[in-house]
């Protein structure tokens, strides 16, 4: 009997261990094939190109904020940050949540301890897994590389499912992933990545939803174009400061201009037919935005609201927050 008690109390103390503080092995770092960067330029593109500036052979590319940067410093990192939170499972539906990071950025060093996006996920309780790729590397650039390509973020998505299977070591993970529902996340510069995925990614019904975190700078027709042809089928998001207050406002009348409706706050759940534009105050700020925006830790907040297939996926409890939780 105390033999019995003593494993049935050890496995308590691993179960509430794995819950606080994950298990390590869940996420990782996994080179692509299908990344954004290393930049491989078609032989038959008609395009300006991408590096156009040569030093002895070195190659680089003329950023409109950053000034030069080198192709072997910035623009060759094919890594993709993967993570799966504690409480995943494969018996349940899945999505996959794609985050696109902004300028300046490491997947280390930002995405994942800065702006602590697996924990945010793990967080949220949502049935999901974290796709992070990195695109240029610590600089002041927006350059979306090979998402620009026609179909490559269908080719991006059958490589993480293919390749968390070979991690997990587990070909369910394969199949279940196959052809799961695919929540974007952008954050700042990550827009022009987000409006080429959406616009000839090739994964169009797959999308379930777009979260736009002070991440709309342009490409608003491509936005638009998605919002329209996909209403009722995938939510739309946009929280913005007054830096991208423009550009949402521009977005905004091109919908209105077609007569599509939507509001000013977040409902409990974010549902296929959501649209909303949420204005930031002027005490937000953008380089602190993943930490605190409506309210702390805003992408733990937003996944909590989306509604999964499975209703259990979604938590009861919404974090209060300035704005509210109006159906």
């Amino acid at each position: 009997m105390k033999g019995k008690l003593s494993h049935y109390l050890l496995a308590l103390v691993l179960c509430f261990i794995n819950r606080v503080w994950g298990a390590p092995e869940r996420t990782t770092l996994l080179k692509f094939q299908y990344a954004p960067f290393p930049y491989k330029e078609s032989p038959h593109s008609h395009k300006p190109p991408f590096f156009d500036v040569n030093d002895k052979g070195r190659r680089g590319h003329t950023s409109a904020r950053g000034g030069v940067y080198w192709e072997d410093a910035t623009y060759s990192d094919n890594r993709v940050l993967i993570s799966i939170p504690p409480h995943f499972k494969l018996a349940k539906k899945p999505l996959i949540v794609v985050y696109l990071h902004g300028n300046l950025a490491t997947l280390e060093r930002d995405v994942r301890d800065r702006q602590r996006i697996p924990e945010q996920l793990a967080d949220s309780g949502l049935n999901a897994i974290l796709v992070a790729p990195q695109f240029a590397v610590d600089a002041q650039d927006s350059s979306p590389g090979h998402f620009a390509d026609k179909d490559f973020f269908e080719k991006f998505l059958a490589e993480v499912a293919d390749k968390t299977g070979r991690w997990q070591k587990n070909i369910r993970y394969t199949q279940q992933l196959k052809n799961a529902k695919v929540v974007i996340v952008a954050y700042s510069g990550g827009y022009q990545a987000a409006a080429c995925a959406l616009e000839n990614g090739g994964v169009e019904k797959r999308i379930a939803g777009v979260a736009l975190l002070d991440a709309l700078y342009g490409q608003e027709q491509s936005f638009a174009d998605f919002i329209l042809n996909n209403h009722g089928h995938s939510f739309f998001v946009s929280s913005y400061t007054e830096s991208a207050r423009e550009s949402n406002e521009l977005l905004m009348s091109l919908l209105k201009k077609h007569g599509q409706d939507f509001r000013f706050n977040l409902p409990n759940k974010l549902q296929s037919n959501n649209l909303s534009f949420i204005e930031l105050g002027e005490a937000v700020d953008h380089h602190q935005l993943l930490a605190r925006a409506w309210t702390e830790s805003p992408l733990t907040d937003l996944l909590r609201r989306v509604k999964a297939n499975n209703k259990k996926n979604t938590p009861r409890k919404v974090a209060q927050n300035n704005l509210g939780a109006h159906e």
